[in-house]
């Protein structure tokens, strides 16, 4: 039988490097879609997945061992995501719309697909316009459609918090976005 998270994680505290590997394996899709959905560039994602389960690794042993494994995961992915986000920022680089580039399924209107695409380029600008907490509160709910709960235990909110944050994210989205969506 495999080890479960919390087994790993404890062995990864203790030293045992072979522990990271099958953690890796268990969460890097989730947290890559959670870093790229907010960072929404697939190359700078990917590093921010690594760097995720470097501090994993480097910081085993803060982990509380009460605590959910994917959740102190999410958490770290999430901090990685926002650091990112505020450098790239800084700096000035140019946004690349997360939309999906696939070509057209055969039938599919090529004016429903081009609005489409469209309107997920209007969505990415509109979500980095809103402020860090709001987009992680959006992003873990409609992207991981995790519920409020999770979302409170992996960003260290109360559920009031999250409700909030989650309310004026939408509100904002509907008003930037024209009342659409």
């Amino acid at each position: 039988m495999d080890p479960s998270d919390r087994e790993l994680l404890q062995r990864l505290a203790g030293g045992d490097r072979e522990a990271l590997a099958p953690l890796m394996e268990r969460h890097y899709r989730r947290l890559y879609r959670i870093v790229v959905s907010y960072v929404r560039d697939p190359e700078e994602a990917l590093d921010g997945v690594q760097e995720t389960f470097v501090k994993a690794y480097c910081h085993a042993a803060r982990w509380d061992g009460q605590a959910e494994v994917g959740a102190w995961l999410t958490r770290i992915a999430v901090n990685e995501a926002i650091d990112r986000y505020r450098r790239r920022r800084r700096h000035a680089v140019s946004f690349e719309p997360l939309a999906d580039n696939a070509p057209p399924a055969r039938g599919d209107d090529p004016d429903r697909t081009l609005r489409r695409r469209e309107d997920a380029e209007r969505l990415d600008q509109a979500l980095l316009t809103l402020p860090e907490r709001q987009r992680a509160v959006f992003v873990l709910r409609h992207h991981e459609e995790m519920t409020l709960d999770e979302i409170g235990r992996t960003l260290g909110l109360r559920m009031g918090t999250v409700k909030s944050c989650l309310h004026r994210a939408v509100r904002h989205l509907r008003e930037r976005l024209g009342g659409r969506g």
